[in-house]
């Protein structure tokens, strides 16, 4: 038998452990950069679908006073690599369009699912009085209020 210097494995364990926060952080950075760039343009909420081992589609949704979507972006993957990228097909439908389930749309069943709970947190009872020109109120953790330029 060799002898194994398990004072080794752990720091090698504890290293790969540092490495994966450090990314996190770095993708975690990334999203909200990006989402900071969204909530300029308009009223923004974010939808979620999927499990922690099927893998989770994250979907963010941005519309103007009548509700017509005017960012539409996914972020999906199982990796620290991904990021938000747009869905151009949803681009100008209603958010109502979303949330209509006999209106197909070229989206798999996980994003589309994404899309349609962040377009579910606009039509919410304690979300229905406000509008993007009266967000200072906004409650909900999935609704962001459009910010100043």
């Amino acid at each position: 038998m060799q002898d194994i210097s398990y004072g080794l494995i752990f720091l090698g364990l504890a290293f790969a452990y540092g490495l994966q926060l450090f990314l996190t952080g770095l993708q975690a950075k990334r999203y909200y950069k990006r989402l900071k760039v969204l909530r300029k343009a308009g009223l923004t909420s974010v939808g979620m679908s999927g499990g922690k081992w099927s893998g989770r589609v994250y979907a963010v949704l941005v519309v103007d006073e009548e509700y017509t979507i005017l960012h539409a972006e996914k972020m999906s993957g199982m990796t620290v690599l991904s990021g938000l990228k747009p869905v151009d097909s949803l681009i100008g439908l209603k958010a109502t369009d979303i949330l209509d389930e006999n209106h197909t749309f070229s989206l798999n069943k996980k994003l589309l699912e994404a899309f349609r709970n962040a377009a579910t947190e606009y039509f919410k009872p304690e979300n229905q009085s406000l509008t993007p020109g009266k967000m200072s109120d906004i409650k909900s953790v999935r609704m962001y209020r459009k910010t100043k330029v």
